[in-house]
C-alpha cells in the first residue's frame, strides 16, 4: 500500500506540473486511487499538498518500481489527448534519473502507448 501511495503522489506531481488538472488527468488519478485503495482523504491530501508547492517526484529503489512509475507517468501524460512540453520534459528526465537508455524509454513508451 505505501508504494502505491508514492507511485499516487508521483503522478499527482506530474499532473500538476503544467499548473492544471485535467478532467481527464483527475479521472485517471481518481481510478488508480481506487484500484491501488488509496482513501478519499489520502486523495484530497496528494491534491492539496500540489497547491501548497510540495510537488515533487521521488524516485524507487528498483528497476521493477521505476519501470512501473515511467509506465504510469506515460499513462497519465497521454491520458487528456494533450502532452504538454512540461509534461514530457519531467518523464524524460524522470527516466535518466532513473537509468534508463533512450532506447529502454522508446521501448516502455511504445509498450504502453500501444495498449
Amino acid at each position: 500500500m505505501q508504494k502505491n501511495l508514492e507511485l499516487f503522489h508521483n503522478l499527482v506531481s506530474l499532473a500538476a506540473s503544467d499548473c492544471r488538472f485535467t478532467d481527464e488527468e483527475l479521472e485517471f488519478l481518481a481510478e488508480r486511487a481506487e484500484r491501488w485503495g488509496i482513501s478519499n482523504d489520502e486523495f484530497e491530501t496528494a491534491i492539496a499538498g500540489i497547491s501548497t508547492g510540495m510537488a515533487q517526484i521521488d524516485l524507487p529503489d528498483s528497476k521493477r518500481e521505476r519501470t512501473k512509475l515511467l509506465e504510469e507517468m506515460i499513462r497519465l501524460m497521454a491520458a487528456d489527448g494533450d502532452l504538454a512540453e512540461i509534461e514530457k520534459r519531467l518523464c524524460a528526465v524522470a527516466s535518466a534519473k532513473m537509468d534508463f537508455s533512450n532506447d529502454q524509454f522508446s521501448q516502455i513508451l511504445d509498450s504502453v502507448l500501444r495498449c
